[in-house]
């Protein structure tokens, strides 16, 4: 079970890939979400959370 700070820290480096997943499309390093995704090593399970941040994002 996860405790409130390992919660927090998940979230806080979720939030930085998204950041930097959005980084990589704005620079157009990447053409699109998916790809920056790839090009990060993005675990499977941890993208919808991911687009969950960037849809907040727009």
């Amino acid at each position: 079970m996860c405790t409130f700070s390992e919660a927090l820290i998940e979230k806080s480096e979720l939030r930085g890939k998204a950041d930097s997943v959005l980084q990589l499309v704005k620079n157009h390093i990447a053409t699109n979400v998916e790809q920056a995704m790839d090009m990060l090593s993005v675990e499977p399970s941890s993208r919808e959370d991911i687009m969950k941040i960037l849809e907040k994002k727009a």
